[in-house]
């Protein structure tokens, strides 16, 4: 019984443990603000905002009605279809910070891969527009 006992106060310690890594782990993770992907960094609002103020260039890659009803202060519209195309417009210098972000989250991870791909290295998804809300 002693036995027993103890091995049941083992499996309790075990899992206490368990469940306080998960749980430091957990917090240090929601904690960040930035969050790889495939290259392509993805960011709060908070810090899209930091990063267009260094003179980075925020893109909404909403079609231009939308841009037109709504978009965050200072940035430039370049619709999804064309970003490649009319990105060297605004950003001539593939080194150069670039925050993209669209009604959902959808097309701004569409537009940043597009970017990868096209040789840009400093590339950073605030996904929704919603998230500056």
């Amino acid at each position: 019984i002693i036995y027993f006992v103890s091995e049941e106060l083992m499996m309790k310690k075990i899992i206490i443990i368990i469940c306080l890594l998960l749980l430091v782990c957990g917090c240090s993770e929601s904690e960040k603000t930035e969050k790889m992907s495939g290259g392509i960094t993805s960011i709060t609002c908070e810090k899209a905002l930091d990063l267009q103020a260094e003179e980075g260039t925020l893109v909404d890659v909403r079609e231009s009605d939308e841009y037109k009803d709504s978009h965050l202060e200072g940035a430039v519209n370049v619709p999804l279809g064309n970003v490649v195309e009319e990105i060297e417009d605004y950003v001539a210098d593939k080194d150069s910070v670039i925050i993209v972000y669209c009604k959902s989250g959808k097309r701004s991870a569409e537009a940043a891969r597009k970017l990868q791909e096209a040789g840009y290295t400093k590339i950073y998804d605030l996904g929704s527009i919603n998230n500056c809300s």
